[in-house]
């Protein structure tokens, strides 16, 4: 082998990574069907009916049971996402390093997809909270917003704990204007680092999946719910090529499980 074949560039396998989106929904989500899901590619999720209060009347002392009814909600895992990249030896040996970002890289590539699949399930299953008639470019615009949210989900009795509110960058630039001294923001950290955190008893996130048709979503945690049925990360050897081969599968499903606890502000 002449020596000018040599190939002498050396590569730095984790100088750079791409910019992926990390999961903030998911995590706030119903996992409490997550066991239920190596039984099929369908969940079915029971909603029970409230019985109805009744005078237990003084003279009788007596009183009639009713059947209770339910609801059914199918949650289906039909989205099946996947990568393969072959990682060649000879690349490996001139590698200054590992290729751990490589792979780091495309499993958070597979988390993105879930998370950007299961915001447009629920801006797709929620309720409208505005006719999208209003503007959204200012704070106090931004605020309402926020209030008109919490307002439909206490008129629609959605229990007032774990609450969320994900929102865009651009909605969460106006709010972030807004909290301009410690009363209103909460702590004088959150203001120097240009957090949110807490507002109008929801917890804010950010979220550059969310979209540009939709501003913010309000829901509860226990009302959309999302499942993983299969989800690996392997390398194994090339029958063909020196190489290892790097794949990974992710198979899941989300669903709005009650819509009235899901709220959609749209800005015109």
């Amino acid at each position: 082998m002449a020596i000018d074949q040599f190939i002498p560039e050396i590569w730095s396998a984790g100088v750079t990574q791409s910019f992926i989106s990390s999961q903030v929904v998911i995590p706030t989500l119903n996992t409490l069907y997550q066991g239920d899901a190596s039984r099929g590619n369908q969940v079915h999720i029971i909603n029970a009916t409230t019985p109805t209060i009744v005078d237990y009347a003084a003279a009788s002392r007596s009183i009639t049971a009713e059947a209770l009814a339910d609801t059914e909600v199918n949650l289906l895992l039909n989205q099946e996402k996947a990568f393969s990249v072959f990682v060649d030896d000879i690349d490996k040996v001139q590698a200054a390093g590992t290729f751990n970002a490589w792979t780091d890289a495309a499993g958070k590539a597979l988390a993105e997809d879930a998370e950007t699949y299961l915001l447009a399930q629920m801006i797709a299953g929620a309720t409208d909270g505005n006719a999208g008639e209003v503007v959204v470019d200012t704070a106090d615009e931004a605020k309402t917003a926020i209030r008109s949210i919490r307002t439909a989900m206490t008129a629609a009795k959605v229990p007032s704990d774990n609450r969320f509110c994900v929102v865009t960058p651009d909605f969460a630039d106006l709010l972030i204007q807004g909290l301009t001294d410690v009363s209103s923001a909460g702590s004088s950290e959150e203001l120097r680092n240009g957090m949110i955190t807490r507002l109008f008893g929801m917890t804010i996130l950010e979220s550059p999946l969310l979209g540009t048709d939709v501003s913010a979503v309000g829901y509860h945690g226990d009302t959309v719910a999302f499942v993983n049925q299969i989800q690996s990360l392997e390398a194994l050897r090339s029958q063909t090529k020196f190489s290892d081969i790097v794949r990974g599968l992710n198979v899941y499903g989300a669903k709005v499980i009650k819509s009235a606890a899901v709220i959609k502000y749209v800005s015109a």
